[in-house]
């Protein structure tokens, strides 16, 4: 039967004291700060070899490391005596003083690693620095360390046997083998991502979950994991401002996962998971992307360690600067810049001559034309999607995109460079660009040297609009109805129009009550005018329902207002119309994604177009 904590007064007449903790229980109390489940001991095995100097590191696994955990790499390894001392508390190579710690450079400082995991499992570190005998360290659960010599190449390999074995109850909240294995799997990748030179491998009773060679850089790496056909969406991120400098990679708006999983962001080489740099994240994303949804990033904050507290947290992931709405507003807008960021055709580049238009004009070319500006020349990946290819064939791709723009490309096939089908842009100027028709009256047909452009007509104009009404420079008027607007309401449509009409007004909607149960609409914003009114003002009723009020309140809002401005699936327009639209989405700072998430363009190459006639 459970026993209730007595009272304070029934322990002070129980005569009770406070007593000063064994050791041993006080090393297993502390080491709960660190080692919390199989996963965080990995990082921080993981994390001593990369400040070793390992080139390679290996991470094998028993039952999702519930039962054996083995991390060997090939670092500097220790002598005899720094490794007898690494298994004491405090004990540590990376910092002597109090100064040391507000400059920390390393992954690792504090010197309770190895000794919170020792005092909670069968324990046993051997490391060598390739002269003389390695040396070998056995701690059984937190007792006197064993130390003998072995034989060993030069690195380190600890062995992690029957973690929590002396600790049943924390034991008992391990999850099954399955979901402890997937945190490890997920561990690994951020820090491989965070340092793209290092070689990774790891398996769980002999298979592999991840076996990642030596990348040449960033791109390469988050090639490996995610794979070509994804990595095709990122872009370069390089950005600084005041005390920070963010760079790697973004991806645009059109490829999102359900989860933060594919977020990495490391400060100064340390993997971190930060609220704070997150919603720099979402930040620079909004209005972008569905909600629940996050594309991948792999970014890397460097600023100055006296900027950085790292010693917040005894596992060391979460950091604290001295200027956070700072490093927010850094990452934010450094995402943002690269989202929005579109290739222009180079001054030098002279512009294609033009021809009268032709069926040869269609048929596939020897090569790209020299003055057409390439794919990968414009700093988009120009991988192509087959999983088949090597890793080399990747690398020479990828070194392929950081060629200058008078570089001829090093292939020649004899077809265009494939871009990606979805979230891609027309790469070429705006006066080679040819509107060609409109399709089912709802897809504009763009004619682009090497390519045809399929555009949704109503989420590239709702995406114009939406810049229109973001831009404070040339904002959208409002107007007057001739004829007002009655919109019908529910009763709780109504109760909340009552108290919403004055915040409806600063979106443009002018409307009083008229009647129980309506409001009678006498102006709008211009771009609503002989649009859906009462659809807009009952969507924009019930955006003012469902967000708190800020930024996201806003976003919805003036999302909803241009999704009912704009021109609708089945609106056939003219050619002068479809032009100007086309102008209007291109000129847009995101015009990649409309403000839902939601793809706004697709591309077919005519080399596709040519192996469907046969014409190869």
């Amino acid at each position: 039967m459970y026993n209730a904590p007595r009272s304070m007064a029934e322990k002070e007449t129980a005569g009770a004291s406070i007593n000063v903790l064994d050791p041993r229980v006080a090393q297993q109390v502390a080491a709960g700060e660190v080692v919390d489940r199989p996963a965080s001991v990995v990082k921080e095995l993981v994390e001593n070899a990369i400040d070793a100097g390992a080139s390679r590191i290996e991470v094998e696994l028993t039952e999702g490391g519930t039962s054996r955990i083995l991390v060997r790499d090939d670092g500097s390894g220790m002598p005899r005596g720094d490794a007898t001392l690494s298994v004491l508390r405090h004990a540590t190579s990376k910092i002597q003083n109090v100064e040391d710690i507000e400059a920390v450079t390393t992954l690792g400082f504090r010197g309770e690693a190895l000794p919170s995991i020792a005092s909670v499992s069968s324990f046993t570190l051997t490391t060598s620095t390739g002269e003389g005998a390695a040396t070998k360290v056995v701690v059984e659960g937190g007792e006197a360390a064993e130390v003998s010599a072995a034989s060993h190449p030069r690195g380190t390999t600890v062995l992690v046997d029957r973690l929590f074995y002396n600790v049943p109850a924390r034991r008992a909240f391990l999850k099954g083998a399955r979901a402890e294995r997937a945190a490890i799997v997920e561990v690994v990748t951020h820090l491989a991502i965070a340092h793209p030179t290092l070689a990774f491998r790891l398996t769980d009773k002999g298979r592999d979950y991840l076996s990642l060679p030596e990348a040449g850089d960033l791109l390469e790496r988050l090639a490996q994991i995610l794979g070509v056909a994804k990595a095709r969406a990122l872009r370069k991120v390089e950005y600084e401002s005041g005390a920070f400098a963010v760079s790697g990679y973004a991806a645009l708006p059109s490829l999102t996962e359900g989860s933060r999983a594919h977020q990495t962001i490391s400060v100064n080489g340390r993997f971190v998971r930060a609220d704070n740099l997150h919603r720099g994240l979402d930040d620079a994303y909004r209005a972008t992307v569905p909600s629940g949804r996050y594309p991948p990033v792999a970014v890397e904050i460097t600023a100055d360690p006296r900027r950085v507290d790292v010693n917040v947290h005894p596992t060391k992931q979460v950091v604290r600067f001295s200027e956070e709405r700072a490093a927010r507003e850094a990452v934010a807008a450094a995402v943002r810049g690269t989202i929005e960021w579109r290739p222009q055709a180079p001054p030098s580049a002279p512009r294609a001559a033009e021809r009268p238009y032709t069926q040869d004009r269609f048929s596939v070319p020897s090569r790209p034309p020299a003055d057409y500006p390439s794919y990968a020349a414009e700093g988009d990946s120009p991988y192509t999607a087959p999983p088949a290819r090597g890793l080399q064939e990747a690398r020479e791709r990828l070194s392929e995109a950081s060629r200058p723009l008078a570089e001829p490309p090093a292939e020649e096939t004899g077809q265009y460079r494939e871009l990606p089908e979805r979230g891609g842009l027309p790469q070429a100027s705006p006066e080679e660009l040819r509107v060609i028709g409109q399709l089912a009256a709802g897809y504009i047909l763009i004619e682009e040297p090497g390519s045809l452009w399929v555009v949704d007509q109503h989420v590239a104009h709702e995406r114009a609009i939406l810049d229109r009404l973001n831009d404070s420079d040339s904002p959208a008027t409002v107007q007057s109805l001739l004829v007002p607007e009655v919109v019908d309401l529910s009763p709780a449509e109504a109760e909340l129009a009552t108290g919403s009409l004055e915040e409806l007004s600063v979106y443009g909607f002018e409307a009083e009550p008229f009647g129980p149960r309506s409001v009678r609409v006498t102006a709008v914003i211009s771009t609503l005018a002989d649009r859906d009114i009462a659809g807009a003002f009952k969507d924009a009723l019930s955006a003012i329902s469902g967000t708190e009020p800020g930024h996201r309140r806003e976003d919805h809002i003036l999302a909803t207002i241009a999704c009912h401005s704009a021109v609708k699936m089945g609106d056939r327009l003219s050619r002068p119309e479809m032009e100007d639209l086309v102008k209007s989405w291109l000129e847009s700072r995101l015009p990649a994604t409309c403000p839902h998430g939601r793809s706004i363009c697709y591309r077919i190459g005519l080399n596709e177009v040519a192996r469907k006639l046969d014409r190869h």
